[in-house]
C-alpha cells in the first residue's frame, strides 16, 4: 500500500469514527487539581480575581474537563486532574478560600477516560475563538436595553464605565456603517471617528463617499462631521451655557474616543440667537445709563476691527472705591495662585473640588470689577459709547470711553470755544475729549490651526503666526524708517504685477493693502507696535480728512524729507511677513530679504520671550531645549518642574540672554557692523540704491531732493 493510500484511509476512518459525548459528572472541589498536562501556563486575559467575581455573580458557565489520577500502582487515587479549565478551577479555589463556597461543593466535570490529555488541553484552547468586537458592542447594547445601568455592566465585565459607553456608542452607529465594519471595509478607528455624530444620514453619506473611492483618514472623517458645528469651548457657548442651549432645543455631539476634542454644538444659528438675546440685555442697560451708543460683537477677534476707527478718552479713573480696588487685587492674586497650583498632568480635572468651588466663587466678583464703568462726567457719558464683547473664556467684557470720529470733532470744536460761564468740571471734561484722546487701534490676529515645524521641533500654528506677527511689526517699523528699502519694496511689487501678469482693478494698477493682525498675544502692549500706531496717528492728524484735490495739495506742500517719511510709512503698513503651518512661500522669502536689508534684529526691536508670548505655548521638552541653548548650566533648575512653573522660570532664566525663538532669529549672517563687499551686497541693501528716481528727485513742487535720502 502506498503512503498516499494509507493517509487517505486513515483520514477516512477518522472522519467516520463514532462521536462520543461524555456525561457530566459532579466532583467535589477538594478532589480537583490542575493537571500537569494542562497546556495553559502563562496568564493571558481576564485575571483569576475577575473570573472569581464573575463566577460568584452568575455561577459557573462552563464545566471542567478532567482525567482520573492514578497512584503508583495504577489504582484510582481519588483525585482528578483538570486538563481544560485550570483558570476556572483556581477561581473556584479562591472562592473557597474566602469562604464564599464550600470545599465540598460539587463541580460539573467531563471525565476523559481515554485520549491524550495534552492534546485535549491544547484543542480546548486553540479552537476557542475570540468574540468579534461588533458582537460585544451589540451585547452591551442588549444589556443596556434591559435597563442595566452602565456602572453595573462595567463592574460585571471589569471594564471602565467609559469603555461601556464607548461600546454602546459604536453599537448605535448606522446599520450600513456596522456592516462596513463587519466586512472590514473600515477600521475600528474610523468607526469611532464616524460615531462623533449620531446622525445616521450623515454617517451613511460620508461612508458612501469612502465606498466610492474617496480616501479619508481618521482625522478627516471627524473634521467632515464636525465642520458645521461649534466646539463647546467657543466663547458664545461658554457665555450661553450648555444647559440653556439644550433647554432651547439645541443638540450636542460628543466624541467619547478623544478626550482632547469636543463636545460640539450642532445648532450654531440657535446658539447665535441665544447669545445675541442675552448680550442685548446688557446693551439695554448701557443705553439706559445714558451712553450715546453701544456696539456688540460675539467674536472676540472682531473687537479690534471695531476699535479701528474709534478714539478713547485716555487715563480714565477707575470706578472702584479704594476698598474695592484692594479687594480686586487680593482676589486676583488668589485666583492666579489657584491657577498656578493646578495639577495639569491630571487630564480629567487639574483642580481639586475645593479649588474649583473657590474659583467659581471668585470669578463673578472679578468680572463685575472688570466691567464696572470708570468715572465719567455726564457730558462724557452722553458723548461716548461702550464696546460689548465676549473674551476667550466667554465672559462679558465692557469697554468704556470710546468716541466715533464725528464725536471727536465735536469735542474738539467745543474745546476750542471759550466758556466764560462754564464750570471747571466742564472745561476739563472737554479737554479730556480733545486731542489727547488715544486712537486705540489694534492689530492682532487669531488662528487655531495646529502644526508648524521649526528647527525640527513642532509648535502650534497659532504660535508660529504670533511669532511672525511680532517679526512683521518689527519689520514694518524698520521699513518705515528707511525710504530706500520702502521704495525698493514698492518697486518690487510693481514689477511683480507688470512683468508677472498679476493684474489689479486700479487705474494705476497698484493698490495698497494694509495688513491688520488679530489675536496675537500681548502685541498691543509692545512698544514697537505702539510706535507704529503713534506714527500713523500723527500722519492721520496732519492729512486732510477728505481725498482728491485736498489730499493732493497737502502732499505737494510737504518737504521731500516729509514725503519720504510718509511714503516709507505707507509702504511699511503693507508688509506681510506672517506665516504658519502652510509654509512660508516666496513672499516670506522676500520678507527675509527686506529684513536683511534693514538689518532687522528682534532683540533690538524689543522682543522678550515670556511665559505668555512663548514658553507657556510650547511643550516642556521645548522649554528645556530653549534653556539648554541659552543657559546650559541652568537646565537642572527647571527640568523637574510642572509646565506652568517651568514656563515662568524659563522666562526668568532667559531674560538677560540674547536667546530668541528659532522663528525670530535672523536668517542672514551679515551683521550691520560687518564690512560688506560689493559682491556680497544683498539685492535689497541700501548701498545698492544709487539715487532717487527722477519723479521724486525734484519733488512734487519742484523742491530739492532730501540729502538724507
Amino acid at each position: 500500500m502506498t503512503q498516499s493510500n494509507s493517509k487517505s484511509k486513515s483520514k477516512s476512518a477518522f472522519a467516520h469514527a463514532p462521536v462520543r459525548i461524555h456525561d457530566i459528572r459532579q466532583i467535589p472541589l477538594n478532589q480537583l487539581c490542575v493537571d500537569d498536562a494542562n497546556v495553559r501556563t502563562i496568564k493571558n486575559g481576564v485575571t483569576i480575581d475577575m473570573l472569581a467575581d464573575d463566577i460568584a455573580f452568575r455561577g459557573l458557565l462552563q464545566s471542567l474537563a478532567v482525567r482520573q489520577i492514578m497512584d503508583q500502582d495504577g489504582h484510582a487515587a481519588g483525585r482528578f486532574g483538570v486538563i481544560a479549565g485550570g483558570r476556572r478551577l483556581k477561581a473556584l479555589q479562591k472562592l473557597a478560600a474566602e469562604k464564599r463556597i464550600d470545599q465540598s461543593q460539587t463541580i460539573p466535570c467531563i471525565l476523559r477516560e481515554n485520549g491524550n490529555p495534552t492534546d485535549d488541553s491544547l484543542a480546548e484552547n486553540v479552537f476557542r475563538e475570540q468574540l468579534h468586537p461588533l458582537d460585544q458592542f451589540v451585547a452591551f447594547k442588549q444589556l443596556a436595553d434591559q435597563n442595566i445601568p452602565d456602572d453595573d455592566i462595567a463592574k460585571r465585565y471589569h471594564v471602565t464605565v467609559k469603555f461601556v459607553r464607548q461600546r454602546l456608542k459604536l453599537a448605535s452607529a448606522s446599520p450600513a456603517l456596522l456592516k462596513a465594519f463587519q466586512e472590514d471595509e473600515i477600521s475600528l478607528e474610523k468607526l469611532e471617528a464616524f460615531c462623533v455624530t449620531d446622525d445616521h444620514a450623515r454617517q451613511d453619506a460620508l461612508l458612501k463617499r469612502i465606498q466610492d473611492g474617496q480616501a479619508m483618514a481618521v482625522w478627516s472623517i471627524r473634521q467632515a462631521l464636525t465642520e458645521s458645528s461649534i466646539e463647546a469651548d467657543d466663547p458664545r457657548a461658554r457665555y450661553v451655557g450648555l444647559e440653556a442651549y439644550q433647554a432651547a432645543g439645541g443638540t450636542i455631539m460628543n466624541d467619547l474616543f478623544r478626550d482632547e476634542s469636543g463636545p460640539w454644538l450642532e445648532n450654531p444659528d440657535l446658539l447665535d440667537t441665544l447669545a445675541s438675546e442675552k448680550i442685548a440685555v446688557e446693551r439695554d442697560h448701557v443705553l439706559k445709563a445714558g451712553f450715546k451708543w453701544a456696539e456688540i460683537t460675539l467674536d472676540p477677534r472682531e473687537v479690534y476691527s471695531l476699535k479701528r476707527n474709534l478714539s478713547q478718552i485716555p487715563n480714565l479713573a477707575s470706578g472702584l472705591s479704594k476698598d474695592e480696588r484692594a479687594q480686586e487685587k487680593a482676589l486676583s492674586a488668589e485666583y492666579a495662585e489657584l491657577i498656578e497650583k493646578a495639577d495639569y498632568s491630571n487630564d480629567d480635572n487639574p483642580f481639586t473640588q475645593e479649588d474649583m468651588a473657590r474659583l467659581a466663587e471668585i470669578e463673578p466678583f472679578l468680572m463685575e470689577f472688570r466691567n464696572r464703568a470708570p468715572k465719567l462726567s455726564s457730558k462724557q457719558i452722553a458723548r461716548t459709547g461702550v464696546l460689548i464683547s465676549l473674551d476667550d473664556d466667554g465672559h462679558l467684557c465692557l469697554e468704556y470711553g470710546y468716541l466715533k470720529p464725528e464725536d471727536v470733532k465735536e469735542a474738539r470744536k467745543s474745546a476750542d470755544k471759550s466758556q466764560p460761564h462754564g464750570s471747571d468740571d466742564d472745561a476739563s471734561d472737554e479737554q479730556d475729549l480733545d486731542g489727547d484722546a488715544d486712537n486705540d487701534d489694534e492689530y492682532v490676529r487669531a488662528d487655531n490651526n495646529p502644526g508648524a515645524v521649526i528647527a525640527g521641533k513642532t509648535i502650534s500654528d497659532a504660535l508660529a503666526r504670533d511669532l511672525t506677527s511680532y517679526r512683521t511689526i518689527a519689520l514694518q517699523n524698520a521699513v518705515a524708517q528707511d525710504f530706500n528699502i520702502a521704495f525698493l519694496g514698492c518697486l518690487h511689487a510693481l514689477c511683480s504685477s507688470l512683468f508677472r501678469s498679476s493684474s489689479t482693478n486700479s487705474c494705476v494698477k497698484i493698490s495698497p493693502s494694509e495688513l491688520f493682525l488679530r489675536g496675537v498675544v500681548g502685541l498691543e502692549d509692545w512698544q514697537t507696535y505702539k510706535d507704529i500706531q503713534d506714527r500713523h496717528q500723527s500722519w492721520g492728524d496732519r492729512l486732510p480728512g477728505q481725498g482728491g484735490a485736498a489730499l493732493w495739495n497737502a502732499l505737494c506742500a510737504l518737504s521731500n524729507e516729509e514725503r519720504a517719511d510718509l511714503f516709507a510709512h505707507c509702504v511699511s503698513l503693507t508688509v506681510d511677513a506672517v506665516y504658519g503651518n502652510q509654509g512660508r512661500g516666496s513672499s516670506a522669502h522676500h520678507a527675509d530679504l527686506m529684513a536683511e536689508a534693514v538689518s532687522l534684529d528682534m532683540k533690538t526691536a524689543g522682543w522678550e520671550s515670556t511665559s505668555e508670548t512663548y514658553f507657556g505655548r510650547i511643550s516642556k521638552e521645548q522649554i528645556i531645549e530653549a534653556v539648554r541653548e541659552a543657559a546650559p548650566t541652568k537646565v537642572a533648575l527647571i527640568d523637574h518642574l510642572k509646565k506652568p512653573v517651568m514656563a515662568k522660570e524659563a522666562e526668568r532664566l532667559i531674560k538677560d540672554t540674547d536667546w530668541l525663538p528659532p522663528l525670530l532669529r535672523s536668517s542672514f549672517a551679515i551683521k550691520p557692523t560687518e564690512h560688506v563687499s560689493v559682491d556680497a551686497t544683498p539685492a535689497f541693501s541700501t548701498e545698492a540704491v544709487v539715487a532717487l528716481p527722477v519723479f521724486l528727485k525734484n519733488g512734487l513742487n519742484g523742491s530739492s531732493p532730501p540729502s538724507a535720502v
